[in-house]
C-alpha cells in the first residue's frame, strides 16, 4: 500500500522545492506519487500540491498518536517565514533528526501565490473558507479553497487506515503580517459554543513565545475558524512578525514557535519549554469589527499604523456614508486595519482586554 520512494526524491525533503522550482509544464509531465514511505520510515500521502499527510514510521508510534494535527502555512504567498519553518521541520524528519510521533496534515495553502511571490492573485484565500468560496467567481484560488475544505474534512473523518476516530484535533495556521505590531507575535484564537477558549491552549501558545492572543467568538471565513467551527479543532491563526522574501527571514526570531512545534510533533508538549520558563500572553477579546459596506468607506487610521495601536473613547475611526465607527470603550486597540478590502469585508478589528 505504501511503496518505498527514491530517497533522492523524498516527498518531505522536496515539499517546498517541488513547489518553488517546478515550471508548470514540468509539473504536468512528471508522474508524481500519491503515497509512499520516506527513507526515514515515515509514511506519507500527497492529497494535492503542497498537501502531505504524515504518519509515524512504526506501528507502535502510530498506535500512540495523540492528535489529528493540521499544520498550515503559505495561505498568503508572500509570508515566507512560516513556510521555511515547516520546510525545516520536514527536512529534519526526513533526515532522522526529528522523530515524528503525531499524525499531521501539512498544508502549503496557495502554491500559485508562493511562486508569484505575492500575497494572493485573484482573491485572498484566507477569506474563502467556511463556504465563502461559493460566493466568488470560479478561479484557481476558489478551487483551491474548496479543495482544502474537502481534504481537511476527509482527514478529520478517519485515521490512516480509514477508521473513524475522535482524537483531539489541533490546527496551527502560521502567517506573518504586512504591518508592524506592538505585540510582535500574536495569535487569533477562534471559539464556538462547542469549542470554548481554554487557559491551557492560551498558555500553550504563550510558551511558544506568542506575546498576545486575540479571542474571538464571531463567525469568520478564515482557515482557522473553519477547522474550529466545522470540526471542533483547537485552532489558531499565528501572526509571527513581518513579511519578508525567501532567504531574508531572521529565523532566530521564530525560535519559540519552531521549538514548540517540534516538541509537539515528536510526542512532547508544546508548552514544555527547555528553559522551564513560564510565559504569559496578553489577552484581548474582540469588541467589534469595522466592516467596509460601500465605496464611500474611509478609515481614519494612518497607513503605517501598527497592530494593537490604542484609541480612546470618542475617537471616530471610520466613516461609511452616514455610518461611523466611534470607540465606545475607555480604550480600544485596532488590529488588521486595511481600508482597501472589498465591500462587505472587515477593514479592522477592535479589541479590548479580556
Amino acid at each position: 500500500m505504501f511503496p518505498m520512494t527514491d530517497a533522492n526524491r523524498s516527498a518531505l525533503r522536496h515539499w517546498l522545492s517541488d513547489i518553488r522550482d517546478d515550471a508548470p509544464a514540468a509539473r504536468e509531465s512528471r508522474e508524481t506519487p500519491t503515497e509512499g514511505i520516506d527513507a526515514s520510515g515515515v509514511r506519507w500521502k500527497r492529497h494535492a500540491e503542497g498537501v502531505l499527510e504524515l504518519i509515524p514510521a512504526d506501528a507502535h508510534a502510530a498506535a500512540a498518536v495523540r492528535f489529528d494535527a493540521v499544520l498550515s502555512c503559505g495561505i498568503h504567498g508572500d509570508e515566507t517565514a512560516p513556510i521555511e519553518i515547516v520546510d525545516g521541520i520536514l527536512r529534519d524528519i526526513a533526515d532522522g533528526r526529528l522523530a515524528l510521533r503525531e499524525r499531521v496534515l501539512v498544508i502549503l495553502g496557495n502554491p500559485d501565490a508562493v511562486r508569484a511571490g505575492k500575497r494572493y492573485l485573484e482573491y485572498d484565500l484566507n477569506r474563502l473558507f467556511q463556504g465563502a468560496h461559493a460566493k466568488r467567481a470560479e478561479s484557481p484560488v476558489v478551487q483551491r479553497a474548496r479543495e482544502l475544505e474537502v481534504i481537511v474534512a476527509q482527514y478529520f473523518a478517519g485515521d490512516d487506515e480509514g477508521t473513524a476516530t475522535r482524537r483531539p484535533r489541533r490546527h496551527v495556521d502560521m502567517h506573518t503580517a504586512i504591518r508592524a505590531s506592538l505585540f510582535p507575535r500574536f495569535a487569533v484564537v477562534p471559539g464556538t459554543v462547542d469549542v470554548p477558549h481554554t487557559d491551557a491552549w492560551i498558555d500553550t501558545l504563550a510558551a511558544a513565545d506568542i506575546d498576545a492572543v486575540m479571542l474571538t467568538d464571531q463567525p469568520s471565513v478564515t482557515f482557522s475558524y473553519f477547522t474550529c467551527a466545522s470540526f471542533g479543532a483547537e485552532s489558531c491563526t499565528l501572526e509571527l512578525g513581518k513579511v519578508e522574501p525567501f532567504g531574508q527571514n531572521r529565523l532566530a526570531d521564530f525560535a519559540g514557535i519552531d521549538a514548540a512545534l517540534r516538541r509537539w510533533l515528536s510526542g512532547g508538549e508544546m508548552d514544555a519549554r527547555d528553559d522551564g520558563e513560564t510565559k504569559q500572553a496578553q489577552r484581548f477579546r474582540v469588541a467589534a469589527e469595522i466592516v467596509r459596506r460601500t465605496n464611500a468607506f474611509v478609515l481614519d487610521v494612518p497607513a503605517d499604523t501598527p497592530n494593537f495601536t490604542p484609541y480612546t473613547a470618542g475617537t471616530v475611526l471610520a466613516r461609511d456614508g452616514e455610518n461611523t465607527y466611534t470607540v465606545s470603550h475607555p480604550v480600544e486597540r485596532i488590529v488588521f486595519p486595511n481600508p482597501n478590502v472589498a465591500n462587505g469585508l472587515r477593514a479592522g478589528v477592535m479589541v479590548v482586554p479580556a
